[in-house]
């Protein structure tokens, strides 16, 4: 009787041990998040009739569009342009994208854009690679034949001391 309550006693400890370590995993992915700051570097796009993605230069105006991603779930995409009209300074663009974000599976993220949008997604996903956001958008051009399929790499927006005050009133 006391071998079959040892037994017992381990079995009830290995249980134990397994559901609390599984959750502690489950917990520190679930933690992780994508909310902050960021600033585009990058942008890639396929040709046409070709899903091979290439780099698409951009402007230091471009670089200056910014990803602001809430831990709300919401996001707001702030994008600028060269306006040549006026000696080529930077413009914000008046319209601003929104959407939401929710977590997927692992590691993936997933925006869903307002409807206001001009185009139709058929798919989005973002992934953090390296301290990078890795935003994927495919969606079909009616001008070309296919997916077009667009990938913008964004880091995150380190700020002076000075902003941070700012960010906190």
């Amino acid at each position: 009787m006391k071998r079959l309550l040892l037994v017992y006693i381990a079995f009830l400890n290995l249980l134990f041990f397994g559901v609390y370590s599984c959750k502690n995993n489950d917990s520190n992915i679930s933690k992780a998040t994508i909310a902050g700051t960021w600033q585009l570097e990058e942008e890639f796009s396929n040709d046409e009739n070709s899903s091979q993605l290439k780099e698409f230069p951009l402007s230091s105006c471009d670089k200056m569009t910014t990803l602001d991603i809430f831990e709300s779930g919401k996001f707001i995409e702030k994008s600028y342009y060269n306006n040549f009209g006026t000696g080529g300074e930077c413009i914000k663009d008046t319209e601003e994208i929104h959407g939401i974000w929710k977590k997927g599976y692992k590691e993936i993220f997933h925006f869903i854009y307002d409807k206001n949008n001009t185009l139709f997604f058929t798919k989005s996903y973002v992934v953090l690679k390296n301290e990078k956001l890795e935003v994927t958008i495919q969606y079909e051009d009616p001008d070309l034949e296919g997916e077009t399929i667009l990938k913008f790499i964004y880091t995150k927006k380190l700020y002076a001391v000075e902003e941070i005050d700012d960010l906190k009133r």
